[in-house]
């Protein structure tokens, strides 16, 4: 009856996993968008010991037998597999649902990291490969999908970790783990999420903090340039500490005034909030993203 009991909670606990989407939190606390879709949780999945996946149609699958959480490895036991063994590839698919209100902006499909590298194919077209198992990328997946549509989302993870030509951190070389090293972590390991942007939206900045001059500068990037203007407003709670304007370019800056600046430290460690809005000349917010300066920015 115990060993029962002990089985029936491991399958709820299973079956609950399976239900949820594990860290829903907006993965990237520095430059947040509000329209946005996390694609973590249940993935169907194979591995590709053969190599022979690509020949035998992977890319443009509609679904593997195995069932995967994602963002976890398939070493790990969360992920639902725990196959801790060398793996040296590894397919992903899942449907994603393209939203009819995003029509009109560029839809991008975010990773946060995928070991070692990884293929991307969307209804079995390939959309890009990514180098570096430890990096966030982006793809602009627009050309690929229809708002409103449905499609089929494939990613083809390798990993060579016994050649010695990509970065192994902490994972073991061995079967097992010895000494300070570990189970590896192939495959998709961080958030997976598609966000929608204008074509004229924020695509990154440079923040410098600067104490000496007690000023915050900013460099902005583009996805496409335009007479649109960008506001940058820096908050202390609700007050505003200080905004500014300038014209949409991968060549301006915006340098924002802060006197006193409250500096971070770790009996006060306070945190200003940012805010950057890309503004058409009618007024519109054509992109808003939210960010706060880094606890070290300050100090």
């Amino acid at each position: 009856m115990k060993k029962t009991a002990i089985t029936l909670f491991f399958l709820l606990q299973a079956a609950c996993l399976f239900s949820q989407i594990p860290r829903p939190e907006y993965p990237r606390p520095q430059f947040e968008r509000t329209d946005w879709i996390n694609l973590n949780g249940e993935w169907t999945y194979t591995f590709d010991f053969g190599a022979s996946g690509l020949e035998r149609g992977y890319a443009g699958s509609k679904g593997f037998d195995g069932k995967i959480i994602v963002p976890f490895a398939p070493e790990s036991k969360l992920s639902g597999v725990g196959h801790t063994d060398f793996i040296g590839r590894i397919w992903y698919q899942r449907t994603i649902d393209i939203p009819a209100d995003w029509s009109g902006r560029n839809v991008m499909l975010n990773f946060g990291a995928v070991y070692y590298t990884s293929e991307v194919y969307v209804d079995g077209r390939f959309v890009g490969r990514h180098f570096g198992g430890s990096t966030s990328f982006s793809y602009d997946i627009t050309a690929f999908v229809k708002p409103g549509g449905s499609h089929s989302l494939v990613v083809f993870a390798t990993s060579d970790l016994r050649s010695g030509k990509q970065t192994a951190g902490k994972q073991s070389l061995q079967y097992a783990s010895h000494s300070c090293d570990y189970t590896r972590t192939t495959g998709i390991w961080q958030t997976v999420w598609m966000e929608a942007v204008a074509p004229e939206a924020l695509a990154r900045v440079q923040m410098t903090t600067d104490i000496d001059q007690q000023q915050l500068i900013v460099a902005p990037q583009f996805f496409r340039e335009s007479p649109n203007t960008l506001r940058v407003t820096l908050r202390d709670g609700g007050k505003v500490v200080g905004t500014r304007q300038v014209r949409a370019s991968n060549s301006s800056v915006v340098v924002i005034p802060v006197k006193k600046a409250r500096l971070w430290c770790p009996e006060d460690p306070f945190l200003y909030d940012l805010t950057y809005e890309v503004v058409a000349p009618d007024g519109q917010v054509l992109d808003a993203v939210k960010s706060e300066l880094h606890p070290k920015s300050w100090t």
